[in-house]
């Protein structure tokens, strides 16, 4: 049996689904958001404060102060940019 949860730089995050976390608990993670309209949100990509981790895809709810991470992806990416390419493959 899998933990349901991992945790990353003091997040939990989802193992099989998105993460959807408070902007406040990103505080040391660096938040990348690109403008390109996604699920409500921003497409983006969150690093956390981690040398030589790499980026997870995010949705950035700049209304309601949320980020959505995808940190149950199999690999980080190497830069925010090919993160966000993420969703232009998942759909």
């Amino acid at each position: 049996m899998t933990k349901e949860k991992k945790e990353l730089a003091g997040v939990k995050l989802f193992n099989q689904k998105p993460t959807l976390l408070k902007q406040e608990e990103l505080y040391k993670w660096v938040i990348w958001q690109f403008p390109k309209q996604r699920e409500g949100g921003l497409c983006g990509a969150v690093h956390p404060p981690i040398a030589e981790f790499g980026w997870l895809p995010a949705i950035i709810l700049v209304d309601k102060k949320r980020v959505r991470v995808y940190g149950h992806i199999d690999e980080p990416f190497s830069l925010p940019e090919t993160a966000v390419e993420y969703f232009n493959k998942s759909g």
